[in-house]
């Protein structure tokens, strides 16, 4: 320290400036340096974060709209489970035609489900139905099934007179096939 002080004040200054100047150096190389990747590291963490949250508020302006189109589509799902359900239910399937029957002033004197054939994606499922009515009572029970909401198709109608013993509401009976159909889900078909 006696040499510096020999020095003159220019070269003591000089001095002074390169030991602050080192100083700086190892304050930056061992403080600063280590802080500033740090520093990037989180940047980079905070424009991940800024892109997700764009993201996350893109589908959350979207969320309504989704949720209304989900809305949509269960209806129409359920609707078309009406027209062509998963199962012949059977129960319900002879309660509603009676209905109609009852309906058109018609009694039925047999409901005889058939077998299902095999089709494609689906099934018929035929049902041998004899009913007991008049004219305008018969047309009346087939213009009901043809707006029911479950597709009946009705074919090989067959239709006589009562003869002895018929009165206004009983002068005919008739027989037809009812055929309904049963949804084969593709995916538990393949696998059984």
């Amino acid at each position: 320290m006696a040499a510096i002080g020999r020095l003159s004040q220019r070269s003591q200054l000089i001095i002074l400036g390169v030991l602050i100047l080192a100083l700086c150096g190892v304050f930056y190389m061992y403080m600063i340096g280590p802080l500033r990747g740090e520093l990037k590291q989180i940047e980079e963490q905070i424009r991940i974060l800024e892109l997700e949250v764009e993201t996350g508020q893109a589908v959350r302006d979207q969320l309504e709209e989704l949720k209304r189109a989900v809305r949509e589509q269960e209806a129409r799902l359920s609707h078309l489970r009406r027209v062509l359900p998963e199962k012949k239910e059977t129960a319900e399937i002879i309660r509603q035609v009676q209905q109609l029957a009852v309906d058109s002033r018609l009694h039925i004197k047999s409901f005889t489900p058939r077998a299902t054939v095999n089709q494609e994606f689906y099934e018929d499922w035929p049902i041998l139905i004899s009913l007991e009515g008049n004219y305008n009572s018969l047309g009346s029970f087939f213009e009901k099934i043809s707006r029911f909401t479950r597709i009946i198709n009705v074919d090989n109608i067959n239709i006589r007179s009562v003869g002895e013993g018929s009165t206004r509401d009983r002068t005919l009976t008739a027989t037809c096939t009812a055929t309904t159909f049963v949804y084969i889900d593709p995916s538990t078909e393949e696998s059984e």
